[in-house]
This record gives C-alpha cells, structure tokens and sequence, in this order.
C-alpha cells in the first residue's frame, strides 16, 4: 500500500503495513510540542507497554490473541540467571509468540469479562469495527497524515481509544484532558471529518489494569478539542521550523 495513492478509511490493515507507510501522525507531534522534539522511550515502562498492547489485542482483536500471545507457566519469572534461562527455553517453544506472565495472563482474562458485560461498553461496542486506519492529506497543511483507530462506527461517527491505568481515580480527574490525549482525540476527528466530511464523537475509554478492574468512559469536550488543535498547529510549525 502507497501512502500516494491510497488516501481513505482503510480497514483489516494489519498493524505492520500501517506503520510502514511514511506519514504525519499523533505520536511524531506529540514530540514536537516544543522546538526541541523528545523521545519517551528512555521513559517507557517495557512491561506496561506489553501489557496494554496485549489488552488492546485481547479486547479489540481477541481472535488474534492465541496467535500472538503465550501464558508462561505459574512463578516463571526473567529473574535471576535460572529464571532467565528458563523464560527463554519457554520462548523458543512458542515461536512467535509473546510471552505474557501467568499472573498477567489471568489479569487479562478477568479485564475481557469486565469489559463485555459493562453496560456502556455494550453500548459503545453494538456497531463498527476494530482498528481502522486513516490516511489523507491534509487541507490546511497539505501534509500527508495517518491514524489509528482502535474503533470507529462510521453510522454514529463515534471513535473510542483504549487506555490501560493503574488508578482509574487518576483518569477520572483528567479533565481538562492532558495535551497527549487532546492531541490524539483532536488528530483522530481531523482525519475523519476530511475524509468523511461527518464530525465525530470521541471517547476515550480507561480501564484499571488491577482488580477490581473499573472502568471510566471520558467523552472529549469542545475545550480539549480547542486545546488539541493549538498543540498541533504548534508541532506542526516546529517541525517546519526544523526542517528550514
């Protein structure tokens, strides 16, 4: 797929083609909120990233899940020379697979039964379809763009994204939104309004990663959209500014 030559909505895109195709998207800007970009990866937790693209697999794409996953066996842990020797043995009999740890595995379990019976993700979750892709180009900056939805019901024009939280009080209290996910919603809704030319809905989903595993639906608001739109004009203009 050419970015050139494929501007649309875009669904059953597997993940790896998606990020092949050279073009603007949320995670460059958010880098660029000053004149100086920053990488995070230095700061990301390893551990907390496989678990929630595990949970994003699990909820969004659970047919997927066995393929690419593996429950390593009750106390395994990459601990100690033993345990790391161990974990890897496990490793090489489940090629291509992740390995999630039982205690991880299980959390994940008990998270899917939460989440299918919650009224509001019932709700949510009764039409559309699981990671959808957005490639255009854009009116105002005539850039080429992309996204990732984790859902989107064209018929409601509602966009959900997906958050794994230690503390669902934390997110609860995000309101304003932080720039991060103003950004994301604001970016999202973008590429759908100029390929569509409907206006979405965004909600943004947080679930606890910890029993009793709640969860907290935030709608974004007019002002977050207002926010996101001033970041990315902003990231924008530094990345033009970076690149005279």
């Amino acid at each position: 797929m050419n970015k050139a030559d494929n501007f649309g909505i875009v669904h059953n895109l597997p993940f790896e083609e998606y990020q092949q195709i050279s073009a603007l998207n949320q995670s460059t800007l958010k880098r660029w909120f000053s004149s100086t970009p920053k990488s995070n990866d230095g700061y990301k937790n390893l551990q907390a990233l496989r678990f929630g693209s595990a949970g994003h697999c699990l909820l969004l794409e659970p047919e997927l899940f066995p393929e690419r996953y593996a429950r390593a066996p009750d106390g395994m842990r990459q601990r100690g020379k033993i345990g790391k020797i161990r974990w890897l043995e496990f490793a090489e009999q489940n090629p291509g697979k992740i390995m999630l740890q039982a205690n991880e595995w299980e959390r994940l379990q008990n998270i899917q039964t939460v989440f299918e019976i919650h009224p509001q993700i019932q709700k949510l979750w009764s039409k559309g379809n699981s990671e959808v892709s957005l490639f255009w180009q854009d009116s105002e900056f005539g850039l080429d763009c992309k996204a990732r939805m984790d859902w989107y019901d064209p018929d409601s024009g509602v966009i959900v994204d997906l958050k794994f939280t230690n503390h669902i009080g934390k997110a609860d209290a995000q309101k304003p939104l932080q720039d991060f996910y103003a950004v994301q919603a604001t970016w999202y809704i973008r590429g759908v309004s100029q390929l569509s030319k409907n206006t979405a809905d965004f909600f943004f989903v947080f679930i606890e990663k910890y029993a009793p595993h709640q969860i907290s639906i935030v709608p974004v608001s007019a002002d977050d959209l207002v926010l996101g739109k001033q970041k990315i004009a902003l990231a924008i203009n530094n990345i033009s500014n970076s690149n005279n």
